[in-house]
């Protein structure tokens, strides 16, 4: 059987290899598939808490002072893994409002240009001689 800390330390390897890939990819990129991000967070995510669960069933059969300071270890991991998630948030807020400000300036831009098409109601040509 996998000692159940060294699997959560694995997944919370694999979570952190993660977290700067997009971190990488959210400075990088103009426009990062933030949804293909999401699953891919969720999925690892998943396996660490699974891990996480597996730790604390084992912690909680077992009075070793050793599993508390796995525990404590773990802990200050998780931190670290929750700051960096917080900053991948605000890249992702970022990112979000760029994308608003681009689509108001777009929008502004179409609504101008319709002004100058001609319509139906308006004639194609403006005479300014009489």
């Amino acid at each position: 059987m996998k000692d159940p800390a060294a699997h959560v330390s694995e997944q919370c390897n694999e979570y952190e290899t993660l977290q700067a890939r997009h971190l990488d990819l959210l400075k990088a990129e103009q426009l990062p598939d933030i949804a293909q991000m999401t699953i891919e967070r969720r999925s690892v995510s998943e396996n660490l808490k699974s891990a996480i669960e597996e730790f604390i069933s084992t912690v909680t059969q077992s009075t070793s002072l050793s599993d508390g300071q796995e525990m404590e270890e773990i802990k200050q991991r998780l931190g670290l893994i929750l700051r960096v998630d917080e900053t991948i948030g605000i890249e992702i807020q970022r990112h979000k409002k760029q994308l608003e400000k681009s689509l108001k300036h777009l929008k502004h831009g179409k609504t101008t240009l319709a002004n100058y098409r001609p319509s139906k109601d308006r004639p194609r040509l403006i005479s300014i001689s009489r």
